[in-house]
């Protein structure tokens, strides 16, 4: 007798990431032939056109993706709770923290069979340092975690760290199972392993991310400008839409390393950038699992990125890459100094790369674990 198809409640905090990074698993879902619902603040015509091709059903609620605003987070969990006590899920699991968090305590009020959280990292509170202000959001932060959990029967973590860290903080209880899946994985056959461009022409260095601080790109420009200073040949990269707010990286301190850095702005065509490249590099603050560094070892690129949660899952040191400290621009130009001296290492790493991806972050691989999570 074939299980019983359930109902399936999906929370996003951004619409179009439903289809870049829960599109493989959300089409298994509904291949099992369960039914879904796809909630996020921002569903556009696209998104919901695509959603409905799966079969899928989308919904918006109400977000205030940044910030902790008490009044208006109610309000988001208020809406979450109608929506639930309409659609009656047998399973709920949010990404991104405030989806996940205010969807499972919603989902906990209405007595939802199976809520499952997906920490694809833990926010910006949980960024090192920080003032006052980053302080107290970390405190509601931990606050609010402490009541999703509490609703909750499992929880997905993308990397190791961000699990042990709140369970030093004792913020999950004893039942809840934990499972760390790996990301969102890659889809192997989109990134294909590219072969190397020829390295006696110099190496291309490449970074993409968005222009933001936590990402690190201060610290690529400051080393590629140092690198630069004792190699002519090397090329540097950038890669990435502009970021408005506080967290956001100027333009203009981008055209000040115009010389050294070459922007190319937010680009489509992410495995031909990745194709060109020798060197893929990320050095990120902290992630929860990094999808560009996954999509760089899938086209079969050596990794330089930060000893930090989620970025140093990726990396076999000194196999496939090479981790660096957090906000260290001098460690990351020894570290792109070692493969314009190593040149002849780089064939070897690319290989090994590839291999790591295969055995870990295939997305077939990563939505089988996220499935047996939810049971599903």
């Amino acid at each position: 007798m074939p299980p019983r198809a359930k109902k399936v409640a999906i929370v996003a905090s951004y619409a179009p990431s439903l289809l870049n990074f829960r599109g493989d698993l959300i089409a298994e879902i509904r291949r099992r032939g369960h039914e879904v619902l796809a909630l996020a603040p921002d569903h556009d015509g696209a998104t919901t056109a695509a959603l409905a091709r799966l079969g899928v059903v989308a919904a918006s609620y109400p977000l205030q993706r940044t910030g902790l605003n008490p009044l208006f987070d109610l309000k988001s969990v208020r809406a979450l709770r109608t929506i639930f006590e309409r659609f009656e899920p047998d399973v709920v699991t949010g990404y991104t923290p405030k989806a996940a968090i205010y969807s499972a305590i919603a989902a906990g009020k209405v007595g939802v069979p199976r809520i499952v959280p997906m920490l694809t990292g833990l926010g910006y509170a949980f960024q090192a340092g920080g003032g006052l202000k980053v302080r107290a959001v970390r405190l509601a932060t931990t606050w609010l975690y402490r009541l999703a959990f509490r609703a909750s029967h499992a929880a997905i973590f993308h990397n190791h760290d961000d699990r042990q860290d709140l369970e030093r903080l004792g913020v999950i209880p004893a039942r809840v199972a934990r499972h760390v899946v790996g990301g969102s994985g890659v889809d192997l056959g989109a990134f294909r392993e590219a072969p190397l461009p020829p390295l006696a022409e110099g190496l291309t260095f490449l970074m993409i991310a968005r222009l933001v601080r936590y990402k690190g790109i201060a610290e690529y420009c400051e080393a590629a400008a140092a690198v630069r200073g004792r190699s002519g040949t090397a090329r540097f990269r950038l890669i990435g839409p502009p970021e408005q707010g506080p967290a956001g990286f100027p333009l203009a301190e981008i055209e000040r390393h115009a010389g050294t850095v070459e922007y190319l702005g937010p680009r489509s065509d992410i495995r031909e950038q990745l194709a060109e490249c020798h060197v893929y590099v990320l050095p990120s603050y902290r992630e929860g699992m990094p999808r560009t560094v996954l999509e760089a070892m899938a086209v079969g690129r050596p990794i330089i990125t930060t000893d930090t949660n989620g970025c140093r899952d990726t990396v076999d040191q000194p196999a496939t890459g090479l981790l660096v400290p957090v906000g260290d621009a001098v460690k990351l130009a020894e570290a792109m100094e070692f493969f314009l001296k190593r040149p002849d290492l780089i064939p070897a790493m690319a290989r090994a790369s590839r291999r790591k991806v295969e055995q870990q972050f295939d997305v077939r691989l990563v939505t089988e674990r996220t499935l047996a999570a939810l049971e599903l």
